[in-house]
Protein backbone atom coordinates (compact mmCIF):
# COMPACT_ATOMS: atom_id res chain seq x y z
CA UNK A 1 0.00 0.00 0.00
CA UNK A 2 2.89 2.27 -0.51
CA UNK A 3 2.04 5.46 -1.97
CA UNK A 4 -1.45 4.89 -2.09
CA UNK A 5 -3.62 7.72 -0.76
CA UNK A 6 -6.28 6.95 1.53
CA UNK A 7 -8.89 9.86 1.83
CA UNK A 8 -11.43 7.18 4.52
CA UNK A 9 -11.24 7.33 8.46
CA UNK A 10 -10.31 4.88 10.82
CA UNK A 11 -13.09 2.41 11.47
CA UNK A 12 -15.30 3.37 14.43
CA UNK A 13 -14.57 1.53 17.51
CA UNK A 14 -18.31 -0.34 17.29
CA UNK A 15 -17.88 -1.56 13.50
CA UNK A 16 -13.67 -2.81 14.21
CA UNK A 17 -15.19 -4.82 17.77
CA UNK A 18 -18.43 -6.08 15.64
CA UNK A 19 -17.24 -7.19 11.91
CA UNK A 20 -14.48 -9.64 10.88
CA UNK A 21 -10.72 -9.87 11.88
CA UNK A 22 -10.17 -8.83 7.88
CA UNK A 23 -12.02 -5.55 8.13
CA UNK A 24 -10.52 -2.67 6.94
CA UNK A 25 -9.08 -0.30 9.34
CA UNK A 26 -9.46 2.58 7.13
CA UNK A 27 -13.03 2.70 5.70
CA UNK A 28 -13.79 4.29 2.44
CA UNK A 29 -16.35 4.25 -0.29
CA UNK A 30 -18.99 1.43 -0.20
CA UNK A 31 -17.21 -0.15 3.31
CA UNK A 32 -17.56 3.75 4.81
CA UNK A 33 -21.09 3.69 3.52
CA UNK A 34 -21.97 0.39 4.92
CA UNK A 35 -20.66 1.77 7.93
CA UNK A 36 -23.19 4.39 8.18
CA UNK A 37 -26.13 2.66 7.08
CA UNK A 38 -25.56 0.07 9.89
CA UNK A 39 -24.98 3.34 12.54
CA UNK A 40 -28.23 4.72 11.24
CA UNK A 41 -29.71 1.42 11.59
CA UNK A 42 -28.65 1.60 14.89
CA UNK A 43 -29.61 5.52 15.70
CA UNK A 44 -33.33 4.74 14.07
CA UNK A 45 -34.02 1.73 15.98
CA UNK A 46 -32.69 3.63 19.24
CA UNK A 47 -36.08 5.61 21.12
CA UNK A 48 -35.43 8.75 23.10
CA UNK A 49 -37.37 9.28 25.94
CA UNK A 50 -38.58 12.71 24.68
CA UNK A 51 -41.81 14.16 22.45
CA UNK A 52 -40.64 15.42 19.48
CA UNK A 53 -41.26 18.72 19.98
CA UNK A 54 -39.75 18.53 23.51
CA UNK A 55 -36.63 16.69 21.19
CA UNK A 56 -36.85 19.35 19.00
CA UNK A 57 -36.26 22.38 21.81
CA UNK A 58 -33.67 20.54 23.63
CA UNK A 59 -29.57 19.94 22.99
CA UNK A 60 -28.48 16.46 22.28
CA UNK A 61 -27.08 14.55 24.42
CA UNK A 62 -25.61 10.81 24.93
CA UNK A 63 -29.29 10.82 27.50
CA UNK A 64 -31.37 11.80 24.04
CA UNK A 65 -29.85 9.46 21.91
CA UNK A 66 -32.20 7.71 19.24
CA UNK A 67 -34.88 9.21 17.65
CA UNK A 68 -38.38 10.27 19.55
CA UNK A 69 -41.80 8.00 19.21
CA UNK A 70 -43.78 9.65 16.45
CA UNK A 71 -47.11 7.39 17.41
CA UNK A 72 -48.79 10.82 18.07
CA UNK A 73 -48.50 11.73 14.43
CA UNK A 74 -50.15 11.53 11.47
CA UNK A 75 -49.01 10.29 7.91
CA UNK A 76 -51.46 12.50 6.38
CA UNK A 77 -50.85 16.11 8.12
CA UNK A 78 -47.87 17.81 6.16
CA UNK A 79 -47.02 19.75 9.40
CA UNK A 80 -46.76 16.23 11.26
CA UNK A 81 -44.43 15.22 8.42
CA UNK A 82 -42.39 17.34 8.39
CA UNK A 83 -41.63 17.65 12.65
CA UNK A 84 -41.14 14.01 12.46
CA UNK A 85 -38.49 14.59 9.70
CA UNK A 86 -37.04 17.28 11.63
CA UNK A 87 -36.62 15.25 14.44
CA UNK A 88 -35.24 13.01 12.36
CA UNK A 89 -32.40 15.25 11.13
CA UNK A 90 -31.49 17.06 14.42
CA UNK A 91 -30.82 12.55 15.44
CA UNK A 92 -28.61 12.47 12.36
CA UNK A 93 -26.94 15.81 12.51
CA UNK A 94 -25.99 15.13 16.27
CA UNK A 95 -24.96 11.13 16.35
CA UNK A 96 -23.40 10.39 13.12
CA UNK A 97 -21.06 13.07 12.27
CA UNK A 98 -19.53 11.89 9.06
CA UNK A 99 -22.86 13.14 7.21
CA UNK A 100 -23.29 17.06 6.21
CA UNK A 101 -26.03 18.63 4.18
CA UNK A 102 -28.47 16.24 5.87
CA UNK A 103 -32.35 16.32 4.15
CA UNK A 104 -34.72 13.66 4.98
CA UNK A 105 -38.26 13.77 3.11
CA UNK A 106 -41.54 11.83 4.34
CA UNK A 107 -44.17 11.33 1.83
CA UNK A 108 -47.29 9.27 2.46
CA UNK A 109 -47.59 6.06 1.02
CA UNK A 110 -50.68 4.08 -0.08
CA UNK A 111 -49.33 1.21 1.83
CA UNK A 112 -51.61 0.62 4.91
CA UNK A 113 -48.53 -1.24 6.83
CA UNK A 114 -46.04 1.42 6.35
CA UNK A 115 -48.24 4.78 5.58
CA UNK A 116 -44.62 6.61 5.56
CA UNK A 117 -41.19 6.73 3.15
CA UNK A 118 -39.03 8.97 3.64
CA UNK A 119 -35.57 9.60 2.22
CA UNK A 120 -32.50 10.89 3.66
CA UNK A 121 -30.16 13.00 1.47
CA UNK A 122 -26.81 13.61 2.70
CA UNK A 123 -23.36 13.82 1.43
CA UNK A 124 -19.56 12.20 3.43
CA UNK A 125 -16.84 14.53 3.97
CA UNK A 126 -13.94 13.85 5.27
CA UNK A 127 -9.94 14.94 4.20
CA UNK A 128 -10.74 15.24 0.93
CA UNK A 129 -12.80 11.96 0.38
CA UNK A 130 -15.89 13.61 -0.42
CA UNK A 131 -19.67 11.49 -1.66
CA UNK A 132 -23.33 11.88 -1.57
CA UNK A 133 -24.93 9.41 -0.33
CA UNK A 134 -28.74 8.60 -0.44
CA UNK A 135 -30.95 6.20 2.13
CA UNK A 136 -34.04 4.65 1.70
CA UNK A 137 -35.70 4.66 5.19
CA UNK A 138 -38.20 1.79 5.54
CA UNK A 139 -39.86 1.34 9.16
CA UNK A 140 -36.80 -1.35 10.79
CA UNK A 141 -34.72 -1.08 7.46
CA UNK A 142 -32.42 1.78 6.32
CA UNK A 143 -31.27 0.52 2.90
CA UNK A 144 -28.12 2.31 0.61
CA UNK A 145 -29.75 3.69 -2.55
CA UNK A 146 -26.36 3.11 -5.32
CA UNK A 147 -23.26 1.46 -3.29
CA UNK A 148 -20.87 4.27 -4.33
CA UNK A 149 -16.78 3.12 -5.57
Amino acid sequence: MAGRVSYGLRAPLFDRLSKETDMPVVLEGADLAESIRAALLRLFGSRAYRDVRDYLAAPPSVATYGVPDTVDYTASALSDRQLMARSLEMAVRAFEPRLSDISIEIEPTRDRTRPLAARLTASVRMRGYERPLVFLLNGPEVMLLGAPK
